[in-house]
């Protein structure tokens, strides 16, 4: 039986299970396929646009959203990804004497899921385990959000604000739209002292059997540490981490 007031949520269900089937449809098919009145379902749309369970292109044609692939894969995930990150993480700082995180995206933030410190690294008390990070300021921030499609990435430059934290932080989403290719183009990501002065951070994706990233590592240092001179040293071992983890969700680079 189903409860009063659950209209909007069943309805919302029905419209995700016929785009999901049809790929896209516009309002007026829509309307015509559900009969639903036209303020009701215009207004439930919105809604639904909003929350990123559907996206409306400029042709106001609506497809699926980000939001239900990434609820999907974190049920499926979440529960064991820490059997897959944890003992390829520890061998990531104890090799590197420094700091490893694995983040993943929580709406429009990235958020810590695991932290580990090597022995040789200094304790720090400035993350922790379900911290909340700016995704354009973020080394993690920006390895989830590269490799999004670009309509993805349109939806997530429209919907955030690209607050300053210090000089190096993008703050226009043009230029950071571009820093976003170049870490695609590389393979990895970069927070030159651009979320807190004095501290650098390099990350990776970390990619699943549908070549999707909804995870992402990172080593957390200082500017002398991550010199020119040893970068490619730290890049190594990061890159070895995050293979080992997507092998692990089933990921094949013949994908």
């Amino acid at each position: 039986m189903v409860r009063k007031g659950c209209n909007s949520l069943i309805r919302a269900e029905k419209i995700l299970t016929h785009i999901a089937w049809v790929g896209v449809a516009s309002y007026m098919e829509l309307l015509k396929e559900f009969q639903y009145p036209k303020s009701s379902l215009l207004n439930l749309l919105n809604v639904m646009v909003e929350c990123g369970f559907l996206i409306k292109n400029k042709n106001k044609h609506y497809s699926l959203g980000i939001k239900n692939y990434e609820l999907g894969c974190q049920a499926l995930h979440r529960s064991n990804i820490f059997e897959m990150t944890k003992r390829p993480m520890q061998e990531l700082s104890m090799k590197s004497g420094l700091v490893s995180h694995l983040g993943a995206m929580e709406s429009y933030s990235a958020i810590y899921l695991d932290k580990i410190e090597s022995t040789d690294s200094v304790p720090t008390n400035k993350s922790w385990i379900g911290k909340k990070l700016e995704l354009h300021s973020t080394a993690l921030g920006k390895a989830l959000l590269a490799w999004k499609t670009r309509e993805e990435l349109d939806y997530f430059l429209h919907e955030l604000t690209l607050t300053s934290k210090t000089s190096n932080t993008f703050t226009d989403k043009k230029l950071f739209l571009e820093e976003l290719q170049k870490t695609r183009y590389r393979g990895w990501a970069i927070d030159n002292e651009e979320s807190t002065y004095g501290a650098v951070c390099l990350s990776m994706p970390v990619f699943n059997m549908y070549n999707r990233v909804n995870y992402a590592i990172s080593l957390s240092g200082n500017p002398v540490i991550y010199s020119e001179n040893n970068i490619e040293s730290y890049l190594e071992l990061l890159r070895k981490c995050a293979d080992k983890i997507s092998h692990g969700l089933g990921y094949r680079k013949e994908n």
